[in-house]
């Protein structure tokens, strides 16, 4: 008769390179021994799997099948499922979502050359928290509110469509949005990475915004401080732009400065 352990690694390793979340392991599990399996037996086994190099842990919920043959590189795991995983889990959370701030910026000016940040911001229907998507990577969900309703709807209308890697699909702020968010969280330690970000993109889009998308922002009472910080640091680089955030500022904001 096999031994139990042996049939439950045949499983594994016809699940070779896949990611394996710990509900689905104790199904294998109860599979390989029997059903009524105790969890601290369940425990047991998946140490001793992850003491053998059957599965590497990706955060407390998920692991990865590999080979104990062969040489396990984390960074390499994380470049190929990272974006996937973000993916996936942010699904889990809301139907609705989007990558925000800095990041989607990021993403707008450099698509594939974007770095995997040790935390990403996005936008959801539901809930405010940080989770782990994969290792130390964490996502920062945050529930945007104006008035006590939640803008997700229109401010999904404000989104790009960007496919990385093996990821596609995937909903990012558009130019303006991303500009606004990221001078929101403005501060003297990255507050020149984001100046000279904005100004980069503004001179790839042709020094010039999409005024409408502004305006469709802004009279949803959103970042009217952003807009007051977007309309000096384009005063001189780009003074016909600044005249037009002016304008708008006048008619749908107020000047703090």
């Amino acid at each position: 008769m096999n031994n139990p352990i042996d049939n439950l690694v045949q499983i594994l390793r016809k699940q070779k390179k896949k990611i394996i979340s710990s509900n689905d392991l104790k199904n294998f599990i109860y599979a390989s021994f029997w059903e009524n399996t105790s969890i601290n037996k369940v425990y047991k086994i998946t140490f001793q799997l992850r003491n053998r190099w059957f599965l590497y842990l990706l955060r407390k919920d998920l692991f990865y099948i590999t080979n104990p043959e062969k040489v396990l590189i984390a960074e390499e795991i994380e470049e190929q499922w990272y974006r996937k995983l973000l993916k996936d889990h942010c699904n889990t959370i809301s139907k609705q979502w989007y990558i925000w701030w800095l990041t989607a910026l990021e993403i707008l000016l450099y698509w594939k050359g974007v770095t995997i940040p040790e935390m990403i911001m996005v936008v959801n229907k539901e809930k405010q928290n940080i989770e782990t998507v994969i290792f130390e990577k964490k996502i920062l969900f945050k529930k945007f509110e104006s008035k006590w309703k939640n803008l997700l709807s229109k401010l999904i209308k404000l989104t790009n469509e960007v496919s990385m890697l093996n990821c596609k699909n995937i909903l990012v702020a558009n130019l303006e949005l991303s500009i606004l968010e990221s001078l929101y969280n403005f501060d003297t330690s990255n507050g020149w990475y984001i100046e000279a970000c904005i100004k980069k993109a503004i001179k790839k889009n042709g020094k010039t915004l999409n005024l409408q998308n502004i305006e469709a922002i802004i009279k949803l009472w959103k970042h009217n401080t952003s807009l007051n910080r977007l309309y000096f640091l384009t005063k001189t680089p780009y003074p016909s732009l600044s005249e037009e955030i002016r304008k708008l500022i006048k008619k749908y904001g107020f000047f703090l400065w």
